[in-house]
Order: structure tokens, then C-alpha cells, then sequence
């Protein structure tokens, strides 16, 4: 039996990253965001594919490097029999304001960006079919952590839900996990959607996926939002991130 044990740790220890080269900074981790920027001239151009056949297109550019700015514009049905529905395009920004703690490094930023992936970031309003998706600002702590001779990132903080109607008790915590595997395949996990009372655990969004990034600048991640008693969603995001 301790045999097999130490065999099994063995084959973990190969699979998990044993460089601390690898590095994950990305700006956001499945449905949450970290407090990473893209940095002074770099920009990032996303689709992501979801539930019922919706797409959104967002982009955002380093102005500086603690603050980007960028917009987020959703087609709901473009895939599909329903008609299609172009939602309000959203702002999405992000402030870095701290790098280090007494040397640590640990990162923390405030941003504005959309709340939920797919369907769970569409609120359902008979009165206004235009402005849907879900908007708010957000608070998040990014740190590093050093498991199994490799860098991992684990990001917290609380976002609150205004736009487009402010709704200050559904306001929630998340925590989430990147894991380098190599230098250019990453798996993440995440739980979102923790209302701040810590009620209606039966809401609460169990989020997991992987994330490949080819030739260092194309990147796909396909993921998976589960929410306890429903069937999980699928999700495609492809990214592209350059220089000006």
C-alpha cells in the first residue's frame, strides 16, 4: 500500500509543474476576475460561446500598467432558432493599486466588468429586453502560492451587481484557483455567485476548466459553470493578446 502510494505522489509531482518559470497572469480566472492587468500597450481581443447559442465579444487595452480599459458587447441567440438580441454593450475597466504587501507579492485591484458568463448573467426583465447583462464593480486580491515545486495563483474578492438595476444584496464573494501545468496549459477552478449573507447555497456557481495558450498569443479555454440540481453549461472563450 505505501508502495502504491508513493508511486501515485510520484506521478503528481511529474504532472504538476516543477518550474517556477510558469507563469499564469491573466485578467480574469473562468467567471471572476484576478487584480492582473494587460500592462502598457497590450491588448486583448475575446469571443466566448455559450449556453443557447449567445456570443460575446469584448476587448480591452493597457492604457498604463496597473490600468486597462475595454468594452463588452453580448448577442444573445446568435446561434440557433430564436431571434437574436443585441444587448447594450458594457464598459469594462481595471485599477491595480497594490503589487506588493512588505515585499510579498501580492496584488489587489478594483474594476467594473460583467457579472456571470452565458444565461447566469442575463436578467430577466419583460420591461427592458435591451439592457440585460449583468454590470458591477468588484474588489479582488490576487497571491501566488508554491505547491509542488511550482507557482499557483489563487484570487478572492466580492463584486456587487448595478447595472442594470442596482441590487446591493445580491452582491457576492468568489474564490478561485490557477494551475499551471506546463508552461502553456492551465487548469482553473472557481466558486462565484457566494452572496454576502451566504445564503441560497443552492445558487452558488461550482466553475472548473482548462485553458491552452498557442504560440503565446492565441488562447482557447472551454469550461464548465455548474450550479448545484441543474446540468452543467459549457463554455468556449478564444482570446487573442498582442502588442500595439
Amino acid at each position: 500500500m505505501r508502495k502504491t502510494y508513493f508511486t501515485l505522489l510520484s506521478l503528481l509531482l511529474l504532472l504538476v509543474p516543477n518550474f517556477v518559470q510558469a507563469q499564469t497572469k491573466n485578467i480574469r480566472n473562468i467567471d471572476t476576475p484576478t487584480a492582473f492587468t494587460l500592462g502598457r500597450g497590450v491588448y486583448s481581443i475575446s469571443v466566448m460561446g455559450y449556453d443557447g447559442g449567445g456570443l460575446e465579444f469584448s476587448t480591452a487595452a493597457g492604457l498604463f500598467d496597473p490600468f486597462y480599459f475595454g468594452i463588452s458587447l453580448d448577442f444573445q441567440n446568435v446561434i440557433g432558432k430564436e431571434k437574436p438580441r443585441l444587448h447594450v454593450p458594457g464598459v469594462v475597466a481595471k485599477l491595480q493599486v497594490i503589487d506588493s504587501i512588505a515585499t510579498r507579492p501580492v496584488f489587489v485591484a478594483l474594476g467594473y466588468d460583467s457579472f456571470y458568463m452565458g444565461g447566469y448573467g442575463i436578467r430577466n426583465d419583460s420591461r427592458n429586453i435591451v439592457d440585460r447583462i449583468i454590470f458591477g464593480p468588484y474588489f479582488v486580491v490576487t497571491q501566488p502560492i508554491y505547491l509542488f515545486l511550482g507557482e499557483q495563483f489563487v484570487s478572492y474578492g466580492m463584486r456587487m451587481p448595478t447595472q442594470p438595476i442596482y441590487v446591493p444584496e445580491e452582491s457576492s464573494y468568489f474564490l478561485a484557483l490557477t494551475v499551471p501545468i506546463t508552461q502553456n496549459f492551465h487548469l482553473k477552478g472557481e466558486i462565484a455567485r457566494v452572496f454576502w449573507d451566504f445564503r441560497d447555497p443552492d445558487e452558488w456557481l461550482y466553475n472548473f476548466g482548462f485553458r491552452y495558450v498557442f504560440a503565446g498569443k492565441l488562447a482557447f479555454e472551454f469550461d464548465f459553470l455548474w450550479q448545484p440540481g441543474e446540468i452543467p453549461s459549457r463554455v468556449l472563450r478564444v482570446e487573442y493578446r498582442d502588442h500595439f
